[in-house]
């Protein structure tokens, strides 16, 4: 009986997942002292880079959904939106969010436009791939200037990761089965991260108008929130930090496990991104080919990690998740981004990123491309600076492509008329 099916399913699932924490328990109780240092580790990654390099982006994206000027970007791009991706609209929002503020956030409001019927079905599925990709600032300053302290490989990976991101978005309806069908206009008025389909005026009066209605859907005064961002930033970032010291541990008992091999360092960037980008940057391959080492390190930032894995399905409240689809679609991605990645962290070993990284060189040292992360971790905090400079140079970029596919798109004819 189906039922019986899924409860028996349900226990194995338990029992599995029991039997690793205790094995986890077990290694702990055997090797405690290598445990705590192994958590300290993790700690230290997390507070002297992870932390200070992170709080004031994702601070940033709040704030800019808050003002409404991410809907407006959204609505500016919402006509090809439906052409490269075949999903409505109302994902546009989502997208741009989730490309901005990093993961999990793009599968949290894709699952709330899923509970609110504006996507259904494969479109969520499509729609929670495309929106879960890495903090654009976790890569350019914690990846680039603070693990592998050369900022022009974290713009290579940046770029990589983004061109293979929209290649997986394209790719990913065509390749999956059917034509994903567009949700049903819903009745709802449009509330904070959702962008209405308005077909009537020009681009940018659809993304004032965009703007506009997200202003006053979130009444929220200025320095609400700001504390509403800064809360929402440090939980997010605990979870984080939690997260890698657990894997710090993990790894270290895997590690004294199996003694005399190099099995283990394979783990890092299966489990968690961050570990596994620092342990890439500090690991012999950067040393000897930096640009297949970047290359590497963009494929384990697509693919997110298992821990990355469990934050979206931890924001998917509700209905069952999509876990073939969703790891296929990590998988496709994480190739995509090694394809794309290698050429552009060979124009950054050979110079050609250059003018965007200079302004940490006050902060670092000289520091060329192609110089291996070697040396004591640098403090993170000496890099708020640069921080502010990634966040206006990302925020420009995300303007300029919503223009690009504003100038792109169809007009409509005189005789269309504004619903009222």
């Amino acid at each position: 009986m189906p039922g019986s099916a899924s409860r028996k399913k349900s226990f194995i699932i338990s029992v599995f997942l029991g039997g690793c924490a205790l094995a986890l328990v077990v290694g702990i109780v055997r090797s405690p002292e290598e445990a705590f240092r192994a958590s300290l580790g993790g700690l230290e990654i997390w507070w002297k880079t992870v932390f200070p390099g992170l709080l004031p982006p994702l601070m940033l994206a709040e704030l800019l959904a808050a003002s409404g000027l991410l809907h407006g970007i959204a609505a500016l791009g919402s006509p090809i939106f439906r052409r490269l991706f075949k999903l409505p609209p109302a994902a546009g929002w989502v997208a741009a969010f989730g490309w901005t503020a990093g993961m999990p956030a793009g599968a949290r409001e894709t699952a709330r436009l899923r509970e609110r019927g504006l996507v259904r079905g494969r479109e969520a599925e499509s729609l929670l791939l495309l929106s879960h990709m890495p903090n654009p600032f976790l890569v350019i300053v914690v990846v680039g200037s603070g693990f592998l302290q050369a900022p022009a490989y974290g713009w290579a990976i940046a770029a990589g990761l983004w061109i293979s991101g929209i290649a997986t978005g394209m790719l990913w309806p065509r390749l999956s089965g059917s034509e994903p069908k567009s949700a049903e206009p819903s009745g709802e008025p449009p509330c904070d991260g959702d962008v209405p389909d308005q077909p009537s005026g020009s681009p940018l009066r659809r993304a004032f108008r965009a703007m506009q209605e997200a202003r006053l859907a979130d009444a929220r005064p200025f320095g609400k929130q700001t504390a509403d961002a800064v809360t929402s930033a440090v939980a997010t970032l605990f979870a984080i930090g939690g997260l890698m010291m657990m894997s710090a541990v993990l790894l270290r008992i895997v590690q004294t496990a199996l003694p005399g091999t190099d099995a283990w360092l394979t783990v890092p960037s299966l489990y968690e991104m961050h570990l596994g980008a620092y342990a890439s940057g500090r690991s012999a391959l950067f040393e000897s080919a930096p640009a297949k080492a970047a290359a590497l390190i963009a494929a384990a930032l697509a693919w997110s990690g298992v821990s990355g894995l469990l934050q979206a399905r931890a924001a998917w409240s509700g209905t069952r998740f999509p876990w073939p689809r969703f790891i296929a679609g990590r998988l496709l991605h994480a190739a995509l981004a090694l394809v794309a990645t290698y050429p552009l962290a060979i124009a950054a070993e050979r110079g050609w990123f250059a003018p965007l990284a200079p302004v940490w060189h006050g902060l670092a040292g000289p520091i060329s491309a192609s110089e291996p992360a070697a040396g004591p971790l640098p403090s993170g905090w000496a890099l708020l600076p640069g921080t502010t400079l990634a966040a206006i140079a990302c925020l420009v970029i995300f303007v300029l492509l919503a223009l690009l596919a504003a100038l792109i798109s169809p007009r409509r004819r005189g005789g269309d008329k504004r619903p009222k």
